[in-house]
């Protein structure tokens, strides 16, 4: 579900999308969650709005050592 905030309610901004292809990182763990990642391809194009958005990419790597910062949901430590 994309466009969805709060997982008690239906939401006017959710869109239910099937996935075409999951790829979950090799290194997963269901029991430390370690390397809780995955990449999800959409079967059709989701609607972009408020609530639903696009993430930009870089378009060439930054130099190692550079400090980087990431998002998601879940814990904070492991």
């Amino acid at each position: 579900q994309l466009g969805k905030h709060n997982l008690e309610l239906t939401e006017s901004t959710q869109q239910f999308i099937n996935s075409a292809k999951v790829i979950r990182h090799p290194g997963y763990s269901s029991t430390s969650l370690d390397n809780d990642i995955m990449l999800i391809k959409l079967a059709t194009p989701a609607q972009l709005g408020s609530a639903v958005q696009t993430v930009p990419l870089p378009t060439s790597c930054v130099a190692t050592g550079t400090t980087c910062l990431i998002s998601g949901w879940g814990n904070t430590l492991s």
